[in-house]
């Protein structure tokens, strides 16, 4: 066991007694961060870097373990009244706060930033666990405040109200005394020689995705309850604990929806359920040239051009394939690749490639929709075409949430799911790019590579992903339409 837990022990050991085991026993049973994870780690980090900017007078400490404290040390001594990564030890523990401010009353604020857009329960803890170890270490501690993104009132490139700072010192207090009964526990536990028997669970995904779950999931049939369409998590946690991970376990009678029935009898009659007549009619409603269309877009906490708000979402590609009556395909696409406002040029080429008749297919339109409506109202010289686009779009997904039921699909009605079984020819996995939140990662990355060959690839990854997205829906629509 480590000599020193850290803050992020302690919080593991809040989601997951066996987490918090694996982390310090065996870390090697991670996952190792994907490009999607390890983006949202380094927008955490550039959340830091700008609520350091409203305290200008802020020493950071710098280095790590023993050097830190001993610098922490040092600027106090010296009469440092605002500290950034001050690094403090007690009761076994080491914790690092994000900001320490002394007041004229000679007590320190303790405030903890976070790049959420409210304040959550593991906030709370998070504080509580800092002021414990703080009063221990003998500095006198006034008010624990928490420093969140403002997604409310703050608009770019207005970002002077970028956070909302909120005093929960009497939350925080609140928890105080049950610190020492959490170390008690999470010690205990790590005196074990093996490993935790612990069942999974609702907690392996929050309040944080945790980077064993594979390790731990591995005994998980791959069509099994946790496939089953809005299944409350109650009913699986009884499940779980009865031991029935796989639908083939499932009783016979046990209470299910109609849509979640569907799916069940799918799964153990090995045949898909589909209702034929219902798709010809869903198809016919679609008007040629019939486009198949598809975003990708970006959400930054810190937001980067005018008039978004922390978190908002921009597009930055789409792709396009278009569908004539004759049966000719042409496809179109578009792709910023520098770091200015992808959204004027985006649009232009967009009020091209969309026609002003025919229908718009998309998969999952609420986000093509929102997207759109977003774009019509920040730039109102296209507001007809994009708003006569989000009028046309027609929702593909439709099709396998109301009327086509396989078990293959694996209860989802993703197009990652959906087209191995319709289109086994196609397929994500060769793809550099496979998710759209691996997009968003990339995209930072290609807008900022200095390298020329670098970025290329990093482009045509990115147009690889997209044009699979739109040519899988081509492909789909084909495939429904033999079927019906």
């Amino acid at each position: 066991m480590a000599a020193l837990l850290t803050k992020s022990n302690f919080m593991s050991g809040l989601q997951c007694l066996k987490k918090l085991w694996l982390e310090v026993q065996e870390p090697h049973q991670a996952t190792a961060l994907s490009p999607a994870q390890q983006r949202i780690i380094d927008q955490g980090e550039e959340v830091g870097h700008y609520a350091r900017q409203q305290f200008p007078n802020g020493q950071l400490i710098v280095g790590n373990g023993n050097k830190a404290l001993q610098a922490t040390q040092d600027a106090i001594a010296a009469g440092s009244l605002c500290l950034f990564e001050a690094a403090f030890s007690f009761d076994g523990l080491l914790v690092r706060c994000d900001i320490l401010q002394k007041t004229p009353a000679g007590t320190w604020e303790l405030i903890e930033v976070k790049s959420s857009s409210k304040v959550k329960d593991e906030h709370q803890w998070d504080l509580a666990l800092q002021k414990h170890v703080l009063i221990g270490a003998g500095l006198p501690i006034g008010v624990s405040k928490l420093m969140h993104v403002n997604t409310q009132t703050c608009f770019f490139p207005n970002l002077a109200d970028l956070f909302v700072i909120l005093d929960i010192t009497e939350e925080v207090d609140r928890l105080l005394p049950e610190i020492p009964k959490k170390l008690e526990q999470f010690r205990a536990i790590l005196t074990e020689n093996l490993e935790p028997t612990l069942a999974i669970g609702k907690h392996c995904d929050n309040p944080n995705p945790c980077p064993f779950t594979d390790y731990c999931w591995q005994h998980v049939p791959e069509i099994s309850i946790f496939t089953i369409p809005r299944l409350d998590w109650k009913k699986k946690e009884a499940l779980i604990g009865q031991g029935i991970l796989a639908i083939a376990e499932l009783p016979l009678n046990y209470p299910l929806s109609a849509n979640q029935r569907s799916y069940v009898n799918s799964v153990f009659s090995g045949q898909p359920v589909v209702d034929e007549a219902a798709i010809a009619a869903s198809l016919a409603e679609l008007v040629y040239p019939i486009h198949f269309f598809d975003f990708e877009a970006q959400n930054p906490a810190i937001p980067r051009f005018d008039g978004l708000k922390p978190y908002e979402q921009f597009p930055f590609q789409y792709s396009c394939h278009i569908l004539c009556q004759n049966g000719h395909v042409e496809h179109r696409e578009y792709l910023h690749t520098d770091t200015s406002d992808p959204r004027p040029p985006l649009i232009a080429a967009l009020t091209k490639d969309v026609t002003a008749i025919g229908s718009v297919v998309v998969y999952h339109q609420s986000f093509e929709a929102s997207l759109l409506r977003k774009l019509a109202q920040a730039f109102p010289a296209y507001a007809i075409h994009l708003e006569s686009i989000a009028t046309r779009l027609w929702d593909l997904e439709d099709i396998f949430k109301r009327h086509y039921k396989h078990p293959a699909f694996r209860g989802s009605t993703s197009i990652k799911n959906v087209l191995p079984v319709l289109v086994p020819n196609l397929s994500y996995k060769a793809l550099n790019c496979q998710r759209g939140d691996q997009a968003q990662a990339i995209w930072d990355k290609m807008i900022l590579c200095p390298d020329p060959n670098q970025k290329a690839q990093l482009i045509a990854d990115l147009k690889a992903y997209c044009q699979l997205d739109t040519l899988a829906m081509v492909e789909l629509h084909k495939a429904l339409t033999q079927l019906a």
